[in-house]
């Protein structure tokens, strides 16, 4: 990789302080970057308690990458995940933290809906993070970078990406219904907190620009720590929507617990129409998910016999992963956000602060062709990959209904496509 080089006098002239009073030529390695030694960078994540394995997602990547020598000559120390239970003022303070006591370079992978308050620590201190941006912290934060962008934005909410209601159309078409999903009525449901009311004016709004008629659009649902001991309520409205009917499809745009009880709750209700959400991509839940269809923003292992660069990552995270640890879409989220922070540090160079690294990643584009990405920046610290696919289990094993494919961005309000870079 690229070096940085002193090229000017002035420059040479002004690291001498720092690097000792040798010529350009003899310059050392600086290593006074919080959390930066000769040999290695520190790192540590933070994650939530619905997906704490994301930690060890980023582990198995960091592990690989220690294994073949490091990145520009450091190997990397990661010291674990960080868990906040769900708890936003445990996530600042876990934040602060790993910042302020454990002195990371990097907080890697975020994987939590509660981190927004941390990382706008992170952004204030210059600590760049790499996650999943499902939270409005990652929202134009300059040090903030999602593996598929800046998912949730803060509202008043404008944009959107057509990426799940474009996919339920392909497994419409892929089932035979040449229309795909133009005229299906639909249903989109969420929880009572700021998330789940941006969440269901977003999805709603997908589902629409790919011809759906969405009949029924509530944030209604107890969001946790809070817990629900009746789901008929939320059957009935949608088992009635359409005219009294059922829909074609519900939308469960919850958290991973209020998925798993209204899906089963609108299963032992009869809903035979397309019941699919965001979170429940778990190959551990299989027979209980039966007939449900888990959209996921990146490629999922089932496509590996068809995917070559899927495969790679089954193949390492088979060998690195801890015994009997599935690759859920925790895991997922995990390493593809170590990957993301690991292929900014190799084009950072050796001479790497948080400053000089945050303007590499600023205008990098992550990718890993046909599994995850593209996702470029700076676009993405405004929007989201609108990429994805679809995995419906049988009972047995997910099945591929929609294979990973990216869709369009649009205005929410003309819902016209917006041009990306």
């Amino acid at each position: 990789m690229k070096r940085r080089k002193l090229v000017a006098v002035v420059a040479a002239a002004a690291m001498v302080g720092m690097f000792g009073a040798s010529g350009v030529a003899g310059a050392r390695v600086r290593t006074d970057a919080r959390g930066v030694t000769s040999t290695s960078i520190k790192v540590g994540g933070l994650t939530d308690n619905q997906q704490p394995e994301a930690s060890d997602g980023a582990k198995a990547l960091f592990d690989s990458i220690n294994d073949s020598g490091g990145v520009n000559g450091r190997k990397i120390d990661y010291t674990g995940g960080q868990n906040d239970k769900g708890d936003v003022s445990q996530s600042l303070a876990l934040g602060k933290q790993l910042v302020q006591q454990n002195g990371v370079f990097a907080v890697v992978p975020v994987v939590t809906p509660n981190a927004a308050s941390a990382e706008q620590f992170f952004g204030q201190q210059h600590v760049p993070f790499f996650g999943w941006g499902i939270n409005t912290g990652f929202y134009n934060n300059p040090y903030g970078f999602g593996f598929t962008g800046a998912v949730v934005p803060p509202p008043p909410v404008t944009t959107a990406g057509s990426t799940w209601g474009d996919l339920l159309s392909q497994q419409f078409k892929n089932k035979g219904d040449s229309k795909g999903a133009k005229g299906k009525t639909a249903a989109v449901i969420s929880e009572d907190n700021d998330s789940g009311k941006t969440g269901a004016q977003v999805i709603g709004a997908s589902a629409k620009y790919s011809g759906m008629k969405v009949l029924y659009q509530k944030a209604s649902i107890p969001a946790p720590p809070a817990t629900v001991g009746d789901y008929s309520p939320y059957v009935n409205d949608i088992m009635t929507a359409n005219k009294g009917k059922p829909v074609d499809v519900t939308f469960v745009v919850t958290s991973f617990t209020n998925v798993l009880g209204l899906s089963k709750a609108l299963l032992a209700a009869g809903f035979s129409g397309v019941l699919t959400n965001a979170v429940a991509y778990d190959p551990r839940l299989v027979s209980t998910a039966k007939g449900e269809t888990a959209f996921a923003q990146f490629a999922v292992p089932e496509s590996a016999a068809s995917n070559p660069n899927m495969q790679k990552i089954v193949t390492l995270l088979d060998k690195y992963l801890p015994s009997g640890q599935a690759i859920t879409q925790g895991v997922l989220a995990g390493y593809f956000a170590a990957d993301h922070f690991v292929a900014v540090l190799k084009k950072a160079g050796k001479n790497v602060t948080p400053e000089s690294f945050q303007k590499v990643a600023a205008k990098f584009t992550y990718q890993v062709k046909n599994v995850v990405g593209p996702t470029p920046y700076p676009d993405g610290f405004k929007f989201g990959t609108p990429c994805g696919s679809l995995a419906t289990s049988d009972g047995t094993a997910y099945q591929i209904t929609a294979k990973y494919a990216c869709y369009t961005n649009f205005n929410l309000k003309t819902l016209k496509p917006i041009p990306q870079k």
